[in-house]
């Protein structure tokens, strides 16, 4: 979700103008907020371990290049305040190291082969992670295991050969981990939108099947992978719950730039789906914070803006 995501709220019907709903929450959640309010488009929230603060993409329009901001979060309704920019640096896809002390996330430019790079306090460290440029690869959205000795990454279609195979095998859009040196690059999946379980022990991931993308939950090494959800939408940006319990996700129907997603939330093992959000909006990409409020962007009017919910989900 890049350059569509930034799609008209209203769209032009016939010489006539359809108004989208509004962006509620069903029965299955509440306390329904708006956290960013600036004139940028605020993409791609992740929340950090300890709740306390969240990193974004920021773009001035929706044809710029997006910048990485992080924002600690107030408390008891109070607004929060901008602790860190990436400025001229550009990022996206930002995600956190499991100690809160930094953040990494995919820096290139226009000419340039991307970077994934860490950041700490006011600045860029110039020291990368993994050298994800490669043509061959193109990988994108980190995901960090929380003993942080491991980047999960999206990873384009590529041939995988080893020892003993007569032909390369075709991995579409597969997922790659690597050290945080950047060093045994391992393919362990086919999939995209990678995330770990809060114990390390799991991920949850995005493949193909049946003709839409779903969300998929197998070991950290990619086994034992099990489908755990389905239907005639795609769905998109799996986050675990602090327990481990659910998995959120949105589902996303329509064709650019007529899409709508609304997220959702199911159990690990793909029973108790429930709704989170309706309306005719974009309401994706969620982060599950350890409070239990899941934060994600939403289109509202022109722009999109980052927003939170708690979810009403019982026991497991």
């Amino acid at each position: 979700m890049r350059a569509w995501v930034a799609a008209l709220v209203s769209l032009p019907l016939f010489g006539c103008t359809t108004v989208l709903r509004p962006l509620t929450t069903t029965d299955a959640a509440t306390d329904l907020e708006q956290v960013t309010h600036t004139a940028a488009n605020e993409l791609d929230p992740a929340v950090s371990p300890d709740g306390k603060s969240i990193a974004y993409e920021s773009a001035s329009t929706k044809d710029s290049l997006p910048h990485v901001e992080v924002m600690a979060l107030g408390s008891a309704g109070q607004p929060g305040h901008l602790v860190y920019s990436s400025g001229d640096v550009p990022g996206a896809d930002p995600a956190w190291m499991p100690d809160d002390s930094s953040i990494v996330f995919v820096s290139r430019t226009r000419d340039a082969r991307p970077r994934l790079v860490q950041t700490y306090g006011q600045g860029v460290r110039p020291v990368f992670l993994a050298d994800i440029g490669d043509p061959s690869f193109g990988g994108t959205h980190p995901a960090v295991s929380p003993d942080g000795k491991l980047v999960a990454l999206s990873l384009g279609n590529l041939h995988v050969l080893e020892p003993g195979w007569r032909t390369a095998q075709l991995f579409d859009h597969a997922l790659g981990v690597t050290d945080t040196l950047g060093s045994g690059l391992k393919v362990i999946e086919r999939g995209t939108d990678v995330t770990y379980s809060p114990d390390g022990k799991r991920i949850a991931f995005v493949q193909e099947s049946q003709g839409h993308e779903h969300v998929f939950v197998a070991n950290a090494d990619g086994s034992g992978a099990t489908q755990i959800t389905d239907g005639s939408e795609d769905d998109e940006s799996p986050t675990f719950s602090p327990d481990g319990s659910h998995v959120a996700f949105c589902a996303v129907r329509g064709v650019a730039p007529a899409q709508e997603a609304n997220l959702f939330a199911v159990r690990d093992d793909g029973s108790g789906l429930v709704q989170l959000t309706e309306g005719d909006r974009m309401a994706c990409k969620p982060s599950w914070s350890r409070d239990g409020r899941i934060y994600f962007h939403a289109n509202a009017r022109d722009r999109f803006h980052v927003y939170r919910l708690r979810p009403l989900l019982g026991s497991p």
